[in-house]
């Protein structure tokens, strides 16, 4: 039976799933050599290597590998661009050659939140009208649309999170201000609750349901600018559904709800928004789904 890998690169680790046709068969999981082109490279053939000697895998043919990565990616041309925290500062770096030429299998590159939908939408079955936003260390959002992923012109289509939010806000790394990631990321939050120490969605929550009036000003106001982006997106493009995905899911039920009270809140404020069903559209994708590589592998179709 053929197989295909699919590989999330992250600024820190990578992990790699082998799939075949009734699921995943085995994963291994690195952490990312960020020393460029060389440094990414080394990681994704050692994954590969790891994987292929798998007893899972015994007697089955590797016959691509799908890779998700941070940065603009060009999918047709196999490059990626300004993927800073993987340690692929210059442009259009010919990533997908390389790890075809090291491994010997054809591979095909995606942005990493673009797998992330892809895989999300597939893993909950999802209609052809998905957005998907990143709650992690930055924020963006991946669409599929009329059925198709859309990157954009130059690969950057849903960047949200250098969408200006308050204009008069914090200094951005981009080079604007109170760019929206500032407001509703998962560092966002750990800025808005730095007692929460690793699990800040968890802690802050716990709290503001148990009366603290610091957690809950904290919460409005994270809560207040993810229910934002999720009407940013709702109103340009009209998705059927919004899907919640990143670290700060590992809450589950809590943070659906609480940001479905804060759209209903907003709602209850405009007659156009009540229409909208903003609540209704949103899904939270379960932390445990690992929907990037899952995407990166079925990319690769």
């Amino acid at each position: 039976m053929n197989v295909r890998i699919g590989i999330d690169i992250g600024g820190t680790k990578a992990l790699a799933v082998a799939y075949g046709g009734d699921g995943p068969l085995a994963q291994a999981h690195s952490y990312t050599n960020t020393d460029g082109l060389d440094g990414l490279t080394a990681t994704v053939s050692g994954l590969v290597i790891e994987l292929a000697a798998a007893p899972e895998l015994a007697g089955h043919t590797i016959e691509a590998i799908g890779i998700g990565i941070p940065g603009i990616v060009d999918t047709d041309r196999g490059t990626v661009s300004h993927g800073v925290n993987v340690g692929l500062d210059s442009g259009d770096v010919p990533l997908a050659r390389a790890i075809t030429e090291a491994t010997g299998i054809p591979t095909r590159l995606s942005n990493d939140v673009t797998a992330a939908t892809i895989g999300a939408a597939h893993y909950l079955g999802s209609s052809n009208d998905v957005a998907l936003i990143s709650l992690g260390t930055g924020l963006a959002a991946g669409l599929i649309l009329d059925g198709r992923p859309r990157t954009g012109l130059l690969g950057s289509a849903g960047e949200i999170g250098h969408i200006p939010y308050i204009p008069s806000g914090l200094e951005c790394p981009c080079g604007q201000r109170g760019c929206l990631e500032l407001y509703a990321s998962g560092q966002a939050l750990s800025r808005l609750w730095p007692q929460g120490g690793k699990h800040p969605a968890t802690h802050l929550l716990a709290a503001a349901q148990n009366g603290d009036p610091a957690a809950q000003t904290a919460l409005s106001t994270w809560i207040g600018a993810v229910a934002h982006a999720v009407t940013l997106l709702v109103l340009t493009l009209d998705v059927a559904e919004v899907l919640i995905a990143g670290g700060v899911t590992e809450v589950g039920g809590p943070l659906l709800d609480a940001l479905r009270s804060e759209l209903e809140r907003q709602a209850n404020q405009s007659q156009f928004l009540s229409q909208m069903g903003l609540a209704e559209r949103i899904c939270l994708v379960p932390s445990e789904a690992n929907i990037a590589p899952l995407g990166a592998a079925l990319a690769t179709f």
